[in-house]
């Protein structure tokens, strides 16, 4: 992964505009979130945004590309996340290791979010990016219940 730098925010805004994860902040929180408490990273084709058992806690959103979600035992995709989707949910809510590995199957930026840096946003911003990591955890939950009915 390589930290991106020279992006002015001007340019950040746009990219994040377009997202419905960012939908309900307005452009001032959005502005913070960006400018205080994250990092832009791209993570090249083929490459790792993480691997399973790592200690990183980073909540990665995707701001364009796309990663692979795969369990390295069996190297079967778990599923793929694209602009607006977010991943790393479980090691940054439990401060535990990585459970699955993500691999960019195109070139791929993301905003990473420690939660550290979240535990210090305002808590209008922090309660948005709850209430959104909820909203993505459980329409996750529910399209793994419809994938295991149909398997039954």
């Amino acid at each position: 992964m390589k930290l991106l730098e020279n992006i002015t925010t001007i340019k950040q805004l746009e990219i994040i505009n377009r997202l419905d994860f960012f939908k309900e902040f307005s452009l001032a929180e959005r502005q913070v979130l960006l400018e205080s408490f994250s990092h832009l990273y791209l993570i090249g084709q083929g490459k790792y945004a993480f691997k399973r058992f790592e200690q990183d806690n980073r909540l990665y959103i995707i701001l364009s590309g796309e990663l692979r979600i795969f369990s390295e035992k069996s190297h079967v995709d778990i599923g793929h996340v694209g602009p607006g989707e977010f991943v790393g949910e479980g090691a940054f809510i439990c401060h535990r290791e990585r459970s699955t590995s993500a691999q960019a199957v195109s070139d791929t930026i993301v905003l990473a979010i420690t939660s550290e840096a979240l535990t210090k946003l305002p808590a209008i911003i922090r309660e948005k990016i709850k209430d959104k990591i909820i909203a993505g955890m459980s329409e996750r939950i529910h399209k793994l219940n419809h994938y295991i009915e149909e398997q039954f």
